[in-house]
C-alpha cells in the first residue's frame, strides 16, 4: 500500500508543482512585459525578496522536518496530534505578529540593510519601503500556511501544500492584469499581488484542515514542550538550509570574476536544473517524509526500509533518464528556451555546459533528499546539516580548482561533485540506523540497465535527426518535443518490460487518473 500511496503522492506533488512553475514563469514573463527592466521593477524585487526567501527557507523543509517527526511521535503517545497542531499555531502566531511589527516600524532600515545603494537615492528608497511595508505580511500568511501544511503533509495529503503556490502566481497575474487601469502606480498592484496571494495560500490550507479535520485552534496555550522540542529541531535544518543559500553566493561572487555573461549562464541552467530536481527529487523526499516518521514512531523499521528502497529505485529510474537528457539536449533545449533578442547562439552553447554540468548531480541531489528525510524521521537533524557543510567546503575547494580550465561550467562541475560527496558522508553516517545493503533496493542494476538503454535511444535520436539551428523556432521547438515523447515513452515501457516496480505503479497510477 505504501509504494502506491508515495507514487501517487509524489505524482501529485509533481504535476502541482509543474502548474506553478509554469504560472511563475508567465508571470514573469508579463512583468517583464508590462514594468519591464526599470528601477520601479528593481523596488519591487527587493520588496519581494525578504518575504520569498523566507518562504524558501521554511517552505522547503526545515518547519516540516521539524515538525512531522514530532507528530507522529505524539500520535504513538496519545492516539492523535491536534493538541501539537494547536500550540504550534498560537505559538507561531505570537512571534508571527511580533515579526511583523518589528518589520513594519523598522521597514526602512530593513530595506537599507537589503539595498544599502538605495540610501543614495531617497525616492528610490521611499518607493521600496512602500512597497515592502504591502509585501512583508506574507511573511505571517505564509508562516501559518506552512505550519498548517506540515499537517496536512503528515496526513498525506500533499495536494493542498503543493497548489498553494499556484495560487501566490495567479493573484500576482491578476494584479497584473488589473494594473494599469485600476491603480495609479501599477507598481503597487504587484505588491498588492503578493499580500493576496498569501491570503489566498493560508486560507486554501485551511480548506484541507477542515477536511482533515485538523484545523488548528488559535487560542490553545502555545509553547508546550512538544512545540519547544520542534521548534529546537528547526534550528540546524534552518542553518542547513542557509548553508545553501550561501553556497549560490560563494558561486555568484567567483562567478563575478569569470568572463562577462558567466552569471547568467549560470542562472538560466540552475533555474532550468532546478524544474527536474523540484518535481522529482525534492517531490519524493517531501512524500517520504511523514511515511517514515510514522513508521519510525511506531518501531516498524522493515516499513521504514522497504518505502526506502522504492523511493531511492523510483528516484533513479527517474532521474538518471533525466539527466542524461539534460546533458545531451542540453544546447537544443536552452537554445529554443532562451536564443532570441541578445541571447545569441554563443550564449546557448555556454549555458548549454553549464546545464550539461548541474546535470551530473541531479541523480544524487535527489538520492540526497531521500537519506535527509530518513535523519529527520528518526530526529537527527545535525547529521545533514554538517553534511551540507562538508559539501560547501568541497565545493569552494573544487570551484578554485576548476574554474580556471573550465571557467562558469567548472563552477557547476564543482556543484555536482560536491553533492557526490555530500552523499556519501550521510551514506557512511546513516549506518547508525541502516546499513547499506538493507536500504538499495535489489532491482536497483535493473533499473540502471533500462536506464543505459534509454540513453543509448536519446543518442540515437540524436545522431539520426540531429538539431539544427537553422530551423524555425517552432520546428525546433517540435523536435524537441519529438525527442522527449520518444524517450519518455521508450523508458515507461522498457520498465514495464522488465517489471521495474517504479514503471508499474507510475502507468498504473497515470491509468487510473485518467480513468
Amino acid at each position: 500500500m505504501g509504494k502506491k500511496e508515495i507514487t501517487k503522492n509524489t505524482l501529485v506533488f509533481s504535476l502541482s508543482t509543474m502548474l506553478s512553475r509554469i504560472l511563475g514563469f508567465i508571470r514573469d514573463i508579463l512583468i517583464a512585459r508590462y514594468f519591464g527592466a526599470t528601477p520601479i521593477t528593481d523596488a519591487f524585487f527587493v520588496a519581494f525578496r525578504i518575504p520569498n526567501l523566507f518562504r524558501r527557507i521554511l517552505g522547503e523543509g526545515a518547519l516540516s522536518s521539524a515538525f512531522i517527526p514530532i507528530f507522529a511521535e505524539e500520535e504513538k503517545r496519545y492516539g492523535k496530534i491536534e493538541h501539537v497542531i494547536n500550540s504550534a499555531f498560537s505559538s507561531l502566531l505570537i512571534v508571527l505578529a511580533l515579526l511583523l511589527i518589528l518589520g513594519e516600524l523598522f521597514t526602512p532600515q530593513l530595506v537599507a540593510l537589503i539595498a544599502p545603494g538605495y540610501l543614495k537615492n531617497p525616492q528610490q528608497l521611499e518607493l521600496t519601503v512602500e512597497l515592502t511595508k504591502i509585501t512583508f505580511p506574507y511573511i505571517f500568511f505564509m508562516g501559518l500556511a506552512i505550519l498548517v501544511g506540515a499537517a496536512l503533509n503528515y496526513k498525506k495529503d500533499f495536494f493542498y501544500t503543493s497548489f498553494s503556490p499556484c495560487l501566490l502566481n495567479i493573484s500576482m497575474i491578476t494584479a497584473i492584469i488589473l494594473a494599469k487601469n485600476h491603480f495609479q502606480r501599477p507598481v503597487f498592484a504587484l505588491a498588492w499581488g503578493v499580500f493576496w496571494g498569501g491570503i489566498l495560500q493560508i486560507l486554501f490550507h485551511f480548506l484541507g484542515a477542515k477536511k482533515l479535520k485538523v484545523l488548528p485552534n488559535p487560542f490553545y496555550r502555545p509553547f508546550t514542550e512538544p512545540v519547544i522540542k520542534a521548534l529546537k529541531l528547526m534550528t540546524p535544518a534552518t542553518i542547513g538550509l542557509a548553508i545553501h543559500q550561501i553556497n549560490t553566493l560563494v558561486d555568484t561572487v567567483l562567478a563575478s570574476f569569470l568572463p562577462k555573461g558567466s552569471i547568467s549562464y549560470l542562472y538560466y541552467a540552475n533555474r532550468l536544473f532546478q524544474l527536474p530536481l523540484a518535481l522529482f527529487g525534492i517531490a519524493i523526499g517531501t512524500v517520504l517524509l511523514p511515511y517514515a516518521a510514522q513508521a519510525v514512531a511506531q518501531g516498524k523499521e522493515q516499513e521504514v526500509i522497504e518505502n526506502t528502497k522504492f523511493s531511492i529505485d523510483f528516484v533513479l529510474y527517474i532521474t538518471v533518464p533525466a539527466a542524461m537528457g539534460l546533458i545531451i539536449f542540453s544546447f537544443p533545449i536552452i537554445d529554443v528556451l532562451f536564443r532570441r533578442g541578445i541571447f545569441v547562439l554563443e550564449d546557448s552553447y555556454k549555458t548549454a555546459l553549464a546545464l550539461a554540468m548541474y546535470a551530473i548531480g541531479l541523480p544524487f541531489i535527489s538520492t540526497i533528499k531521500i537519506v535527509v528525510s530518513l535523519f529527520h524521521s528518526h530526529m537527527d537533524m545535525k547529521t545533514p546539516v554538517k553534511a551540507a557543510g562538508i559539501g560547501l567546503v568541497i565545493n569552494i575547494i573544487l570551484n578554485l580548482i576548476l574554474m580556471n580550465p573550465l571557467k562558469h561550467a567548472g563552477l557547476a562541475l564543482a556543484t555536482s561533485l560536491a553533492s557526490i560527496a555530500q552523499l556519501l558522508y550521510l551514506t557512511a553516517k546513516l549506518s547508525k540506523f541502516y546499513s547499506v545493503v538493507e536500504i538499495m533496493p535489489k532491482s536497483v542494476f535493473k533499473t540502471l540497465l533500462v536506464c543505459l538503454a534509454t540513453t543509448s535511444i536519446m543518442i540515437a535520436l540524436f545522431l539520426l535527426f540531429p538539431y539544427n539551428t537553422k530551423y524555425t523556432l517552432h520546428i525546433r521547438a517540435l523536435q524537441i518535443w519529438t525527442y522527449i515523447v520518444i524517450t519518455v515513452s521508450a523508458h515507461l515501457m522498457l520498465g514495464k518490460i522488465l517489471r521495474l516496480e517504479p514503471s508499474t505503479y507510475f502507468i498504473k497510477t497515470l491509468l487510473r487518473k485518467k480513468a
